[in-house]
């Protein structure tokens, strides 16, 4: 089998990865206790993410995986993809609620300190999956049953996407049904197993996923009164919601790998 692609995905060093986890920590505390004040949120996750720029900046070279330049971009990508899909689960399909203050009400049910958080968190998994000590492999470039399929990267890619563009799809329209509303996520993991093939350190990441993920919806909901979901079974969290974290977190995992992979060299 020919090297993978995302192989060349820079890796991540100590002090960068303290850095990403230290701003999510930082602003789970601050959701825990200012969620209802928006000024003050906003302020902090202003304060976060310009810190965090600026410490970025100073790390050597060799413990972080982009220069400031391409930091900047891939930043941006990952708060565009993560403001984006709560946006539209939110504002536009109403599958759950935020339950803190707003700016513009008219034009998003989700504050703005919100929306700029999801690059923080897509940020961090990113950083995850590629840092040093876990030594996570690289993904295949291949779907795989008992040998590689034929198609390589681009029919991996899109199996990926099209995974993800079906259960948003199912869950706009399946949010209230206690059984549809799961069973879409655990076919798509299912699926998702059996043919990517992750190899086990990342299987274990995964496996984190499925209890911290949760576990910090939990807090967000019964300490920060940040959202409200439908079905929330599991201490305000809904199963599928679980899922979820543990499916997102196997995508982005490897799809962030193979952007920064194009991005490095490149940008």
């Amino acid at each position: 089998m020919t090297r993978s692609s995302a192989a060349r995905a820079p890796s991540v060093g100590d002090r960068q990865f303290l850095l990403d986890s230290a701003c999510v920590a930082l602003s789970s505390v601050a959701i825990c206790a200012f969620s209802q004040q928006l000024a003050t949120m906003t302020l902090i996750t202003l304060g976060i993410l310009v810190g965090r720029l600026a410490l970025f900046a100073k790390l050597p070279a060799t413990e972080r995986d982009l220069s400031l330049r391409q930091e900047g971009l891939f930043f941006a990508v990952c708060t565009l993809l993560g403001a984006v899909n709560d946006w539209n689960s939110v504002t536009r399909h109403r599958i759950y609620d935020y339950t803190v203050p707003v700016e513009l009400p008219e034009l998003s049910l989700i504050p703005l300190w919100m929306l700029l958080y999801w690059g923080l968190i897509l940020r961090y998994v990113s950083s995850l999956f590629r840092w040093t000590r876990l030594a996570v492999p690289a993904a295949r470039d291949a779907l795989v049953l008992r040998r590689p399929l034929p198609g390589g990267v681009l029919l991996r890619v899109g199996l990926m996407l099209a995974v993800v563009l079906a259960t948003r799809q199912a869950i706009y329209r399946t949010y209230l049904d206690p059984l549809w509303s799961w069973l879409p996520f655990a076919l798509a993991i299912a699926v998702c197993l059996l043919l990517l093939r992750p190899e086990r350190r990342r299987l274990w990441v995964l496996v984190a996923f499925a209890s911290l993920g949760p576990a910090v919806e939990v807090l967000y909901i019964r300490v920060g009164n940040l959202h409200a979901y439908h079905l929330g079974w599991l201490f305000g969290v809904p199963l599928w919601i679980a899922l979820w974290w543990v499916l997102a977190a196997l995508i982005w995992g490897e799809l962030s790998a193979r952007m920064l992979a194009w991005l490095a060299p490149r940008a």
